[in-house]
């Protein structure tokens, strides 16, 4: 009865890892909040997935370097979150992969902590450069967070739906 207890919780954890965690993590990853060239284009060594945000905001110059300054300010902290966050997503793994069941329960604990750590870093990210926007600037990203959360919302209702 635990084993099938705790193969229910992996289960879960790993629902949450591939549908919810995982996609904000490559959010994360890809540069939450960028700032782009005055040609529109990623500045160089950063890939961006979400160039087009940052078009619909209309950023200064000023505000472009402004926020260049505050991601370069905590690259090194995101990095080393980041890279807690894959050992402990790959201690899980192995764990799993090895059926060690023992370890399961500390490693997922593990792993949410590493995410922890690393989405308070994003969060006080971008909370210094949400200060930044105007506030028509703002209401443009607030639109853009009410969209994504209507959007995961609908995810989750689908996943919450019985299977037909």
């Amino acid at each position: 009865m635990n084993l099938a207890r705790i193969r229910s919780d992996v289960s879960y954890v790993n629902m949450k890892l591939k549908y919810f965690l995982i996609p904000m993590l490559a959010l994360v990853t890809s540069g939450a909040l960028q700032a782009q060239t005055s040609d529109s284009s990623p500045s160089p060594g950063y890939e961006h997935t979400n160039a087009w945000i940052w078009k619909k905001l209309n950023l200064t110059d000023t505000q472009k370097q402004q926020i260049k300054s505050i991601r370069q300010g905590s690259k090194t902290q995101f990095r080393s979150a980041l890279a807690a966050v894959l050992m402990a997503r790959m201690k899980l793994q192995q764990d799993i992969a090895a059926n060690n069941q023992a370890d399961i329960p500390a490693d997922t604990s593990a792993l949410v902590g590493a995410e922890s750590t690393l989405e308070t870093l994003r969060a006080t990210e971008l909370n210094q450069i949400k200060a930044l926007l105007t506030q028509e600037q703002l209401t443009t990203w607030n639109d853009f967070q009410q969209k994504r959360q209507s959007w995961m919302q609908d995810r989750i209702n689908k996943l919450n739906q019985p299977e037909s």
